[in-house]
């Protein structure tokens, strides 16, 4: 059934929405940590056919990103012996080209990608349960805080949730039908997905719960059991075609002379070794696999509650769901699990994306709660197109009475509010009232869910609002304070510009990153320590300001 006007001009006013978001992201947002990496690494991989400089992760995000910089022919300097590999991306973004439109350029593919996500998810809602579940999906998409904040960002977070989303609703719909055109599209989804982000082969284990449900079933499709047979040859052929050709038919191995190869033993290893003696997929994959897996061993420094830890908190995923959420989303997240259990799905395509959506949303939230790597909700990006879909399928069972729609008002209300009220201050960095908002987000979480190095924009801003010439700058991040005309003494920090310590450290007005004040880098001891025992006097975005007297 095609869109009648009223519901394509609202589709259109809701994806204008989203892109409006996008755009003023792209254009606020200075750049974070992972992007000055992936920006590089992207432009190097396409222009160059080199795949060294990120290693550690599939190389398909990084290209898509540098499809944005090809018209800009940017210039590329020599990678001197002995050069590390940041040092190299900071004279490529900062010091050989200008790196505003650089990124901007870089975030622009990512962007439309997020804006394909959005429109996946309507189509695949309005199939299922009609206009009205395909309008509820566009319309949390188009709202959603993390989705928006990071929907713009050239890093692998945005296209891995957009990908996995492609290759869950592929499998279905090779399911209502199977066939071999529909599994080679399916296995291709896949392949694509897995050359974003490892994380992505969750579909594999999800899909093969459903379809095991479906075989069960009394009307599942003829000729089900070789149709799958069918699907694994499929996958056996088209997702190692997509993963050889991601990395442009190179087998590039580790870069040694850059990196620590990485270590790992036991059973893992001897799968890997396998896959690499029969030249199944690139070296290089599984290599970045085993980087991540002894990644997972050793664990990353966290903070959760005002905790530091490098092991991880069960409790991280389901704290991050529900202070980096809108009021309006955790209501209809509420509505559609009470809604789904007094009505269970009858029609066995609607049922098989309400169990692949639940399965895969459940997967990234254990894998998130047991891992030791809890650094960002954005892991959690690849769950919420899973969970929106879920929340508009319920739609339908909740009511069409006056109740009922007063009801998905206040939702939406709640929904949407929140997050254009936080794009001033980055929606990054929003927060919702369980945690205190913007301002009391740093008690509860900290790293990319607040303090990305984005903020330097608006620490220009307001130096420049409060005619405030200098300051003494604790920043930890990739950008660089010249590029926004931030005159400034650099405290202790984790940074790629040369340092300039002040005469007198701690003196005039003082700017720390949340990360630093916190001491979540454990190689600078606790510097901010003394600071974190008094009130700041302002906040220009999420930077700490403190106002310490003669300087």
């Amino acid at each position: 059934m095609r869109p009648d006007s009223r519901e394509a001009g609202l589709v259109v006013a809701l994806v204008l929405a989203l892109a409006g978001q996008l755009a003023w992201g792209i254009a606020s947002d200075g750049l974070t940590n992972d992007e000055l990496l992936y920006v590089s690494a992207g432009y190097r991989q396409l222009a160059l056919g080199d795949f060294r400089l990120s290693p550690t992760h599939p190389p398909l995000a990084p290209s898509l990103a540098a499809l944005g910089l090809l018209a800009l022919q940017p210039r590329v300097p020599a990678f001197e012996r002995g050069q590390g590999i940041l040092e190299w991306c900071r004279q490529f973004v900062h010091v050989q080209n200008d790196a505003g439109p650089l990124v901007a350029r870089a975030r622009v593919p990512v962007a439309v990608l997020t804006l394909l996500l959005a429109l996946l998810l309507w189509g695949w809602a309005r199939a299922l349960a009609g206009p009205g579940a395909g309008l509820a999906a566009l319309f949390l998409a188009a709202f959603h805080p993390s989705l928006v904040a990071h929907g713009h960002l050239a890093t692998t977070d945005a296209p891995a949730a957009a990908f996995t989303l492609l290759a869950a609703w592929a499998f279905w719909w090779w399911l209502r039908a199977p066939g071999a055109g529909r599994a080679l599209l399916a296995a291709a989804a896949l392949g694509v997905a897995a050359a974003t982000r490892v994380t992505a082969w969750i579909v594999l284990p999800a899909a093969l719960v459903v379809l095991l449900a479906a075989a069960r079933e009394r009307g599942r499709p003829p000729g089900l059991g070789r149709a799958s047979l069918g699907l694994l040859l499929a996958l056996g052929i088209a997702v190692p075609a997509v993963l050889w050709g991601a990395y442009g038919l190179h087998d590039t191995p580790w870069p040694g002379e850059l990196m620590r190869p990485p270590r790992v033993g036991g059973g893992a290893a001897a799968l890997l070794d396998a896959l690499d003696a029969a030249h199944l997929v690139p070296a290089a994959y599984t290599a970045g696999l085993r980087f991540q897996l002894e990644h997972g061993r050793e664990g990353h420094v966290g903070y959760l509650l005002g905790e530091r830890r490098r092991t991880g908190w069960w409790s991280y995923a389901l704290v991050a769901l529900a202070v980096k959420n809108t009021p309006g989303f955790l209501l209809a997240l509420a509505g559609a699990a009470w809604a789904l259990a007094r009505h269970p799905p009858g029609d066995p395509a609607l049922r098989a994306a309400c169990g692949l959506s639940a399965t895969i949303a459940l997967l990234v939230f254990t894998g998130v709660s047991l891992g030791r790597i809890q650094i960002g909700e954005r892991y959690l990006l690849q769950a919420y197109p899973f969970l929106i879909l879920l929340a508009a399928l319920a739609l339908p069972a909740i009511g069409s009475g006056r109740w009922a729609r007063a009801a998905l008002l206040l939702v939406g209300l709640c929904h949407a509010a929140p997050t254009l009220a936080a794009a001033p201050a980055g929606t990054l960095a929003y927060f919702n009232a369980l945690a205190g908002g913007h301002d009391g987000g740093d008690r509860v979480l900290l790293d990319s869910n607040l303090d990305w190095g984005q903020d330097l924009p608006r620490l220009a801003a307001w130096m420049r609002r409060e005619h405030v010439g200098r300051v003494q700058l604790g920043y930890q991040g990739s950008d660089d304070p010249a590029r926004f005309g931030i005159e400034r003494d650099d405290l202790p920090g984790e940074h790629l510009y040369p340092a300039r310590p002040p005469a007198v450290p701690f003196a005039g007005v003082v700017v720390v990153s949340p990360n630093l004040l916190h001491g979540l880098v454990p190689r600078l001891g606790d510097p901010y320590a003394s600071l974190r025992q008094r009130r700041p006097d302002a906040r220009a975005g999420v930077f700490f300001v403190y106002r310490l007297g003669p300087g």
